[in-house]
């Protein structure tokens, strides 16, 4: 600064202007390959749902928050009996009704974890949301609202009578009025699920 001129001149070191450079273009390079690789894709999604009869579209983008989310509800589903087809003749009702309770539940509190910054910033968000919410309310909730509660008061019953004693549960299970029409709809429950997880597979792997 120089007052009698009335003048601001400023000196830069070479070496600074080219490590500026160099540390800028690394970084750009570095951003460029976390793109890549997470990807920032749509990722077309459409379900129908058996229980709903409803045929509905989604188009999600993959992102980090989006492939986040993806990936949690993802391995809930494939370590539960949720994602793994049902067996007739092996599964106990009871715990496959517990295991899609806990899901409700897990799904329900990542729902609650986006916040609503992101929410409002993120319109991809609020698709991803949309279809975790529709495969609570019209994949899961139906067939449990018709079936779970008369189910598992009738089970406990069951469970008390001396006739029941040293019975499998998959004995008793199958006294169950309802049990026929409630097989095939926890089937086609379990379908969606499978397919819901494909579908969260295709997200976290941009495909």
């Amino acid at each position: 600064l120089d007052l009698e001129k009335w003048t601001l001149s400023f000196k830069m070191n070479l070496i600074v202007i080219i490590i500026f450079i160099i540390g800028f273009v690394i970084i750009k390079y570095i951003i460029a390959r976390i793109r890549k690789k997470t990807g920032t894709n749509i990722i077309p999604v459409e379900f129908t749902y058996e229980l709903g009869g409803a045929s509905i579209k989604y188009e999600i983008k993959r992102n980090f928050i989006n492939v986040e989310v993806a990936h949690k509800i993802y391995v809930e589903l494939i370590t539960r009996k949720a994602a793994l087809e049902i067996e007739e003749n092996k599964d106990v009702i009871e715990e496959v009704y517990n295991s899609w309770y806990n899901l409700f539940k897990i799904t329900r509190d990542e729902l609650k974890n986006i916040t609503g910054d992101i929410l409002s910033n993120d319109n991809s968000t609020n698709d991803l949301e949309n279809l975790l919410t529709d495969i609570l309310n019209k994949g899961l909730r139906p067939h449990l609202t018709e079936y779970q509660a008369k189910f598992r008061k009738w089970y406990t019953e069951e469970l008390e009578k001396n006739e029941n004693k040293g019975k499998s549960p998959q004995d008793i299970q199958r006294n169950f009025t309802e049990y026929k029409e409630l097989i095939i709809s926890m089937k086609n429950v379990n379908s969606l699920l499978i397919k819901y997880a494909g579908e969260l597979n295709r997200i976290i792997k941009g495909k």
